[in-house]
């Protein structure tokens, strides 16, 4: 289960009041939260953050990770933002997979069918190109019916 430390909404319309949640990463924001670590109120005029720093640092020790917006307020009101001792998750390192793998694998593509929004756009842009060849065509025609046109104008 992942964790999140982070902010859960109440109150109501244009009157915003904030819980400091411990929460399942996978929970919506209102949804019920393992604990509540304390309280964001944005319209108080002073401090109007209240937090239970020893709980958050509990949760973060068991590896919950706090949301980045959460760790903007506790820096912008004084608070230390405590950090795991555990080494942070980062992405793999990309090996040269392709270098590795025998050209029979990297030429073995699956075929994906093409969405409907796709074959729309192919077909919009068929039909531009069609639309200019038609156009460019015209325009070639014309100067050469007027060519003839032009010649038997001065004869008479």
């Amino acid at each position: 289960m992942a964790v999140k430390i982070r902010l859960s909404r109440f109150g109501r319309i244009h009157r915003p009041y904030f819980r400091i949640v411990a929460i399942d990463g996978r929970c919506h924001r209102e949804g019920t939260a393992s604990e509540i670590l304390g309280s964001y109120d944005p319209l108080k005029p002073e401090k109007n953050i209240e937090v239970q720093m020893d709980r958050v640092e509990a949760w973060v020790k068991q590896g919950a990770q706090i949301s980045t917006s959460l760790k903007n307020l506790f820096k912008h009101f004084g608070y230390q933002v405590p950090t795991s001792s555990q080494p942070a998750a980062t992405p793999a390192a990309k090996k040269p997979a392709a270098a590795k793998k025998p050209a029979a694998k990297q030429a073995k593509k699956t075929y994906v069918a093409p969405t409907r929004r796709a074959l729309r756009k192919h077909e919009a842009k068929l039909k531009a190109v069609r639309k200019a060849e038609t156009a460019a065509k015209a325009a070639a025609a014309k100067p050469a019916e007027a060519a003839p046109a032009a010649e038997e104008a001065p004869k008479t």
